[in-house]
């Protein structure tokens, strides 16, 4: 399709200066085009000026702009590349490490790795003599060492510990040679994968649009980077009206920013701002609010109810003892200033008691058990059988949301139990605040009881409201203890009134008549194969499902063009004592994001290049997007940067570098702006829209 490079020559460049100022069909490429896209476009024909709207010209320009190779390698390449090709098990053998000495003192010993014990998942190193323990004295000539970190203390206020590994993967043995292959994941066998893909998808009528498209959604600069948070930050997320970004971090805080244009006043002015703002004015972020927790906050969700100024917020806590979801409110409204002079409250308990917060107040908490469910906003009763609703009431007032109550083991499997909480404007909220001798804060409004197998449901998700799945719940899960390697789905309409007795299954502050009703909940699972699932979430349509994955080392890449149903089979074997202690199979670098047909569960894209170094004993979280029709993919990766895939065209066509830690999650804002968190505690706002060459920070 493409035609070869020919240089200008000097005189042919003002030739085409000429022409372009002449020329009206080149005046909109400015608006659009960087100046080093501009540089390609000269040098794909001789005559490029004179066949501007020719296909071939365009999909040759499209071709040599919209794509990342090894060519545009970041630098510190050499510093990750350890990490990308580090080797698993036998293969390990021969390498030269340096093992964390766990003795308090903080100190890596250099050595090699002899060989290695399957049965018990560990390595045997031969360390340097010049290596020392922290005393001094010189470590035994050989050890078997373990990869994964000794349970601390720390360890309960910060779960991601546990996935940090000991070891170092130096240099390979003399006889192994590294790998070519790039830090962008790209080596010339990749390069020829990407061209044998199927025929890219045209839908916008032609490649110069197809290339306009990507210029004004794909993010490629670096616009602003926020430094609020003080420890990690692990969760970003912009409100459905784009004009707020609330961000968790581990310095126990989730801070709110507000986005302003000039003319903007905001969500509650103009709930399509995000409409109606130019892409050519300049957003600013200034930080409206302020939640204080008493744990690390780790997940948020907007209430979705304009003027969108309410947030649920999951904190984490490995002991299940202090995780929690609140419902903040930004601002001091009015109407809650009156319940409380009243004499009432919104909470569960005492208002001293309750977290506090600047220019915000926490009007509901409750206990969430385990911590890695998260809320999961949907609308009640609408699914439950024998509950009557008037078609002509308040929508919002039927929102609800759902939070752990606890996971019991039941002889060789998991059941979950789920409460389900009403929301601000549920009539039974309400009613709390009307009654407060009734008690001092609403109870639930049902519990679900879930039966798995071998491991509980993580990180639910509500389908999109509107879309044909909002009667559904995405989720992770496993067919082990250790990894969660499936997907399941929970269909709400699928609930039955459980005939357990409610008086077996109450906490200790309810009493039998007091328990909410029980109903059972039915749970498809999927597996995905050789792979573990790092994050899964619906698109804004509900009719793709997003995975970012990690396949298992000695894999590869998992087989089969689908999520397949759990084998019942499968864990029958070994029994679930065995099964927690079995080593769990060893995680590759290479990370995977999966995009699934959410009726077929087809496979319908596998997006990579970025990657994860945590080891498999608690593989990080990394948040994905997506936006304009799904056009456009986003992750973050441990590798420090933020990648953008264009869907249809089935190539990674954005690498953004700025981080220097991992990069947690990201969200578009529906505006030409992408935010990513990262552990180095900020905050990054990339732009997309009107190219500047000179503060472009793609690659």
């Amino acid at each position: 399709m493409g035609v070869p490079m020919l240089r200008p020559t000097s005189s042919e460049c003002r030739s085409c200066a000429a022409n372009v100022a002449l020329n009206p069909a080149w005046i909109d490429i400015f608006r659009f085009c960087t100046v080093r896209d501009l540089g390609t476009l000269i040098s794909v024909a001789r005559d490029w000026w004179a066949v501007v709207d020719s296909h071939h010209v365009w999909a040759d320009a499209y071709d040599r702009t919209q794509r990342v190779d090894a060519s545009s390698a970041p630098n510190g390449e050499n510093l990750l590349r350890s990490l990308i090709e580090r080797p698993f098990g036998e293969d390990a053998v021969g390498w030269h490490v340096r093992v964390l000495i766990e003795d308090g003192s903080e100190r890596y010993s250099s050595g090699h790795i002899v060989a290695y014990s399957a049965e018990q998942d560990h390595y045997l190193v031969a360390y340097d003599a010049e290596g020392g323990s922290g005393d001094g004295a010189a470590p035994p000539e050989m050890v078997w060492e373990q990869e994964k970190r000794k349970r601390t203390a720390a360890m309960r206020m910060n779960p991601s510990l546990l996935g940090k590994s000991r070891f170092c993967f130096v240099s390979p043995p003399m006889a192994l040679p590294r790998s070519h292959k790039g830090l962008g994941g790209y080596s010339p066998e990749d390069e020829q994968r990407q061209e044998s893909r199927p025929s890219r998808e045209l839908l916008r009528g032609s490649w110069k649009q197809e290339l306009k498209h990507n210029v004004q959604n794909a993010p490629s600069r670096l616009l602003t980077r926020l430094e609020e948070h003080e420890d990690e930050v692990l969760f970003v997320v912009f409100s459905p009206c784009g004009t707020r970004l609330a961000s968790c971090s581990r310095d126990l805080r989730t801070v709110i920013f507000k986005v302003f244009y000039d003319g903007d006043e905001g969500c509650e002015a103009n709930t399509n701002s995000s409409a109606t703002s130019s892409s050519s004015q300049t957003p600013r972020f200034a930080r409206e609010a302020v939640f204080n927790h008493e744990t690390a906050p780790c997940r948020a969700l907007w209430w979705p109810m304009p003027p969108y100024n309410m947030v649920a917020v999951s904190t984490e806590d490995a002991g299940w003892q202090m995780s929690k979801v609140e419902i903040w409110q930004i601002g001091l409204d009015e109407g809650f200033e009156r319940q409380e002079s009243n004499g009432s409250e919104v909470s569960r308990q005492d208002a001293g008691s309750m977290p506090s917060g600047q220019n915000a107040r926490c009007i509901f908490q409750c206990h969430n058990r385990p911590f890695d469910i998260y809320a999961a906003i949907f609308s009640w009763p609408n699914f439950v059988p024998d509950v009557e609703h008037t078609g002509d009431e308040d929508p919002y007032s039927r929102l609800c949301f759902l939070a752990g109550w606890a996971v019991l083991r039941e002889n060789e499997h998991y059941v979950q139990w789920l409460n389900v909480w009403p929301g601000p404007r549920h009539p039974a909220f309400q009613e709390s605040l009307k009654t407060p001798a009734a008690g001092p804060a609403p109870r639930p409004l049902a519990r679900l009881r879930l039966a798995g197998d071998m491991n509980y449901l993580h990180c639910l998700e509500v389908g999109p409201a509107g879309s044909p799945n909002h009667e559904k719940i995405l989720s992770m899960t496993g067919s082990t203890p250790h990894l969660c390697n499936e997907i399941g789905l929970i269909d709400l309409r699928s609930l039955t009134r459980s005939g357990e007795d409610p008086a077996a299954v109450h906490p200790d502050d309810e009493t039998s008549s007091s328990a909410p009703t029980v109903y059972d909940v039915d749970v498809q699972v999927y597996s995905m194969g050789d792979r573990v699932v790092l994050s899964a979430k619906w698109n804004s349509a509900g009719n793709l499902i997003l995975l970012n994955t990690r396949p298992y080392a000695h894999t590869g890449a998992s087989s089969g063009s689908r999520a397949s149903p759990r084998d019942q089979g499968s864990s029958g074997q070994a029994s679930f004592e065995d099964l927690l202690l079995r080593p769990a199979p060893d995680l590759s670098t290479k990370m995977e994001l999966l995009l699934l047909d959410a009726r077929t569960l087809d496979i319908v894209g596998l997006f990579d290049g970025h990657f994860a170094f945590t080891t498999k004993e608690s593989p990080f979280l990394i948040f994905t997007d997506e936006w304009a029709g799904s056009d456009f993919l986003a992750s973050g990766g441990e590798d420090h940067r933020v990648y953008i895939w264009h869907r249809r065209h089935g190539r990674l066509i954005r690498r953004l570098c700025g981080h220097t830690e991992p990069v947690n999650a990201v969200s578009w804002n529906g505006n030409h702006l992408l935010a990513s968190a990262s552990d180095d505690h900020s905050i990054i706002i990339w732009a997309a829209g009107e190219a500047d060459a000179a503060s472009a920070q793609a690659e």
